[in-house]
């Protein structure tokens, strides 16, 4: 179990940093062009610490909540034990495509402005 939870924090470490490389960059640039490059190195690791702890406290919200959720539907009918278990079946691909979607129309209306 310990094993498991550092391997996420670590996990969610990683995504924090990698998610917005270009103002970790400008950050380091910054604090070297300043000569306090010990300072930017320390602001970057606590940006990165505190997504993390940010990503994980939303990952544990999240699992309690289904948890929360499944305790409270065997008191449900059956139907709405199907309707519950389809949303959460098509749930995350529909949110995936509507990403896509989005990310598409910002991309064309982008391409069609002429800038």
């Amino acid at each position: 179990m310990w094993l498991n939870t550092v391997r996420d924090v670590a996990c969610d470490a990683s995504v924090a940093l990698a998610a917005v490389p270009e103002r970790i960059a400008v950050v380091l640039l910054g604090a070297i062009a300043l000569g306090r490059t010990a300072f930017g190195v320390l602001l970057v690791v606590a940006y990165g610490l505190g997504m993390a702890a940010t990503l994980s406290v939303a990952g544990l919200l999240l699992v309690r909540l289904r948890d929360r959720i499944e305790a409270r539907t065997h008191s449900l009918s059956p139907t709405s034990q199907w309707a519950l278990r389809t949303l959460a079946r098509i749930g995350p691909p529909a949110t995936a495509l509507l990403v896509v979607l989005v990310g598409i129309g910002l991309t064309v209306t982008a391409l069609t402005s002429g800038g």
